[in-house]
């Protein structure tokens, strides 16, 4: 179940980029409504996928930090942070284009 729960968390990272960087046109309340919805699902799947692999590898009730440095709940701090970044380029770049 673990993995299944990674696979989903990729996935639903996978959906929000394309939801924010990937479809054409301004963005509206659907391209943040489905980016939001995603990032959330994203997060819960990582967090319970992490406490599984935090489990499994200590076979007690994990403490907060063993599941933040498991690999899925990692991989979607990564993730949220290099959207921040990219998004923050794009806003910047539009700014500048309608100067």
């Amino acid at each position: 179940m673990k993995w299944l729960l990674f696979l989903l968390s990729l996935f639903a990272l996978f959906v929000a980029n394309n939801a924010l960087f990937w479809l054409p046109g301004k963005y509206n309340w659907f391209s943040f409504l489905m980016a939001g919805t995603a990032i959330a699902v994203a997060a819960a799947s990582a967090w319970f996928s992490g406490k599984r692999f935090a489990t499994s590898a200590h076979g007690m009730q994990p403490r907060f930090m063993d599941v933040v440095m498991t690999l899925p709940p990692t991989i979607w701090i990564v993730v949220i942070f290099l959207f921040c970044v990219f998004g923050l380029i794009k806003i910047v770049g539009n700014w500048s284009h309608s100067r």
